[in-house]
């Protein structure tokens, strides 16, 4: 894992101004470009994304160490990688998070191009973010099959032992319904995660539907890409909708919509920890009505008079 030691260039920047915080994850066929690089980042950051998971970025080390440097700081969200040395298709990772988000990030822990966990630590709750692409089933991935259930098996196991919570985003490549004649072994990610209680967020756009599917092709569709919390997750999970990200010069961005859910994250951020309390000087003054005396309604006044 790598601590991560950024610290925002404008502490007092702005932020997210609700609690209510937007979940994405999608698949976006290669950002190799500069141009498709732009329109990401202009699709994030007007549709208000608190965090964006990004599968299959075919990106290599040395080109993610420059992406969004300079934006950083200008548009208040930090960006995060993990990068393959191999040159398998469709390999690279990546999450993108908004303000204040980023900075309760303590470690970054990439891997293999296929994971990339970021571990958020709030006051008395920690929470993992895990993204991930699972490459579709068959022996010619069944090596690295295996290892990224054992890796995952490692992390989820840590986070339990440690009192994490963790949600999950990512192309997982499989679909229960348009893949329900294929093996029981096609499916071990989702039993996975149901077998340990994990919610699986779906959308639906009406209430007798199937999920919404994420994948379009020629000749149909499926839902490959998932977004799933463990059990006691204290942001709870609202509700989830698939959209379209907009074309890039009048042709489709990717062959895969976004799936967003909407969390309430009120209890994570409404208490500071006292450590940035005593740091920041930051502090507030609170009003009980009922034992309010006038005296108390006198300052009260005068306090917020101060500041109009």
């Amino acid at each position: 894992a790598i601590p991560n030691n950024n610290s925002p260039n404008n502490p007092s920047s702005p932020f997210l101004s609700s609690p209510l915080i937007n979940f994405g994850q999608i698949n976006v066929n290669g950002l190799c470009s500069p141009v498709r690089q732009l329109h990401l980042l202009n699709y994030f950051l007007h549709s208000s994304f608190g965090v964006l998971s990004l599968n299959d970025t075919r990106l290599t080390s040395s080109s993610a160490k420059f992406i969004y440097q300079n934006e950083h700081s200008q548009h208040h969200f930090k960006s995060y990688w993990a990068c393959s040395s191999s040159s398998r298709p469709h390999d690279g990772v990546g999450i993108l998070l908004s303000n204040p988000l980023h900075k309760h990030v303590q470690t970054i822990d990439p891997w293999k191009g296929h994971f990339l966990k970021l571990d958020l630590f709030f006051h008395q709750t920690k929470i993992s973010i895990i993204s991930i692409y699972y490459p579709p089933s068959g022996s010619i991935h069944q090596s690295i099959c295996n290892d990224l259930i054992a890796k995952l098996l490692s992390w989820l196991d840590y986070a339990r032992a440690n009192n994490y919570f963790v949600v999950i985003l990512g192309d997982f490549n499989v679909d229960e319904i348009a893949h329900s004649n294929y093996s029981p072994n096609h499916f071990k990610f989702l039993r996975l995660l149901s077998s340990r209680f994990f919610t699986d967020h779906q959308a639906h756009f009406s209430l007798s539907s199937n999920p919404d599917n994420t994948y379009f092709y020629d000749s149909g569709a499926s839902r490959l890409d998932y977004i799933w919390s463990s059990p006691g997750f204290p942001a709870p999970g609202l509700f989830s909708h698939v959209e379209t990200c907009p074309d890039l010069s009048d042709c489709p961005f990717t062959d895969h919509h976004t799936l967003i859910t909407v969390f309430d994250f009120s209890s994570c951020l409404a208490i500071l920890a006292k450590s940035r309390l005593k740091q920041k000087k930051e502090g507030r003054v609170v009003f009980t009505y009922n034992s309010t005396t006038e005296t108390h309604w006198t300052a009260f006044s005068s306090d917020v008079s101060s500041r109009l």
